[in-house]
């Protein structure tokens, strides 16, 4: 037992040599490979800078505090001193109609937005584009929008708002004549 202690002992020492040419080579060599090779910098090519005409004035100008000023004054326009109502502030498509009152000569319909039913009346406004409600019947709320065309006039158009049903619950109930609009006046 003693021998192959001694045995192991002086192999383990002579397998160290003073020199590590192996570990200095691999080392060196691994230096070597991790080297990146960096391409020079190179300046930067500047053009010089084109002169900037800009186009001949038109008389248009987008800025014009004039232009602003006038354009909800075109025919049949709005009017935008009024109080605006609850229900312009939701577009026609978040909108259902979901019942009718009547008595006393008079007829209110119910309009469900979000899970909150509101009264409403012929005359009434609702909707974004100043709908303006004309008849309600059993079956819908007919109304008058507002609409402006590209060359600031505005015109009517008709809108229905469909009884709702229980299977209508998931989808909006507006309908919209848009191929019917109409640019003569309707009575108010």
């Amino acid at each position: 037992m003693k021998n192959t202690i001694l045995l192991v002992g002086v192999l383990s020492l002579a397998a160290c040599s003073p020199t590590h040419d192996d570990l200095n080579m691999w080392i060196k060599q691994t230096q070597d490979e991790a080297k990146v090779k960096v391409t020079p910098f190179q300046a930067p090519t500047i053009t010089p800078p084109v002169a900037y005409t800009p186009p001949a004035y038109n008389g248009l100008n987008a800025f014009d505090y004039r232009r602003l000023e006038n354009a909800p004054k075109g025919n049949n326009a709005p009017n935008l001193n009024r109080q605006k109502e609850t229900l312009e502030a939701f577009s026609l498509e978040n909108m259902r109609y979901v019942g009718i009152l009547r008595g006393n000569n008079k007829t209110s319909g119910f309009i469900d937005v979000n899970g909150h039913v509101y009264t409403v009346m012929p005359g009434n406004y609702i909707g974004q584009n100043y709908g303006k409600i004309q008849t309600i019947t059993e079956d819908k709320i007919t109304l008058t929008e507002l609409i402006e065309d590209s060359s600031g006039n505005w015109i009517y158009r008709k809108a229905e708002l469909p009884l709702s049903t229980q299977s209508d619950e998931g989808s909006s109930g507006a309908s919209t004549a848009e191929s019917r609009s109409e640019s003569a006046a309707i009575p108010n």
